[in-house]
């Protein structure tokens, strides 16, 4: 029997999923960064030898003749490609074939299952990324806090907390962005917040933890929060208009895949994306995932070896991963 691995490597994690033919997950695992710009080769080659030698302790009998698929962070271009398919290489004796490319794919195929579309992924960062019919790769945005991502969790934390400070100076509308970003870094005034996000360690993930108090505030009818939310939602269709009309044939059907923590309640930014993308009369299926990002990694594994997983592979690897 054959087995398959899907790979989702990132800039802060990386999570394995070992399955058999039927799409049955038998082993998972998770280990440390894999992002090929930050990490030197040695500390690369550490981080995979710990995550397959835990997949091999789970599942030794079945740890042979495996397709491994790896969608990793950095992967865009083919220096790292192949750096990471040769440290790979030298860490399994009994591979069939190995395939790597850019972590976007995983969150595509988890809502495509392997067929072309748009992946919008919007967590900490963001980036819009496609697979037309020509199997062709192509992207909008993705160029990091400083010079993009939006609609990402740190643009959203950021201009929420750039309003709850105009609204203090008296310059935007009163909010309840305020109160809520003085309880939220448990502060008592701006100088103190100042003080709190400079002095941080990781000041683009406390900003982007804040999105979810901006998404809540725009639930509750705040209307400082409201417009920030529907700019993103608009920003974000803008960004897969983009792609589909530059990468896509005219009028060619295509799912939208929706990834990341910005995404978790689906009444919110999932519904304005859909929207939007109607009001640029857009015929877009807008796609959120049942199975996470190493399930479509799981996918690519499968389709590299022209295995198109049926629906009872998809629904196994739904049930088990």
């Amino acid at each position: 029997m054959e087995y398959f691995l899907g790979i989702d490597g990132g800039g802060t994690k990386t999570i394995a999923a070992l399955a058999n033919e039927n799409g049955e997950v038998i082993a998972q695992a998770t280990a440390g960064a894999t992002n090929p710009n930050a990490a030197s080769d040695q500390v690369l080659k550490q981080t995979f030898k710990e995550l397959l030698l835990s997949l091999k302790g789970q599942a030794e009998k079945e740890y042979n003749h495996i397709n491994i698929f790896a969608g990793i962070a950095g992967a865009g271009n083919e220096t790292n490609r192949r750096r990471l398919n040769d440290i790979i290489a030298r860490l399994v004796t009994k591979t069939e074939n190995i395939q790597v490319e850019p972590d976007p794919v995983n969150a595509l195929y988890s809502g495509t299952y392997g067929k072309p579309g748009i992946v919008q992924i919007s967590g900490t960062g963001s980036i819009t990324y496609g697979i037309n019919s020509k199997l062709q790769h192509n992207r909008v945005g993705g160029w990091g806090y400083l010079l993009g991502d939006e609609g990402s969790g740190y643009d959203i934390g950021r201009q929420g907390i750039m309003a709850a400070l105009k609204s203090f100076d008296g310059k935007e509308n009163t909010t309840t962005l305020l109160p809520n970003l003085f309880t939220f870094f448990n502060v008592n005034n701006p100088q103190e917040l100042m003080g709190k996000i400079y002095a941080s360690p990781t000041p683009k993930n406390d900003i982007a933890a804040f999105a979810k108090t901006v998404l809540d505030a725009y639930k509750q009818k705040d209307l400082v929060a409201d417009k920030i939310v529907v700019k993103v939602a608009k920003e974000l269709a803008a960004n897969i208009a983009t792609l589909y009309s530059k990468h896509f044939q005219e009028n060619e059907k295509t799912e939208v895949v929706l990834g990341g923590g910005v995404f978790s309640d689906k009444d919110i930014l999932p519904m304005l994306i859909a929207t939007s993308l109607q009001e640029l009369q857009l015929d877009l299926a807008v796609v959120l995932p049942k199975m996470p990002p190493v399930g479509g990694s799981l996918i690519g594994a499968y389709i590299s070896q022209g295995k198109e997983p049926s629906q009872s592979v998809i629904n196994n690897i739904i049930d088990t991963i």
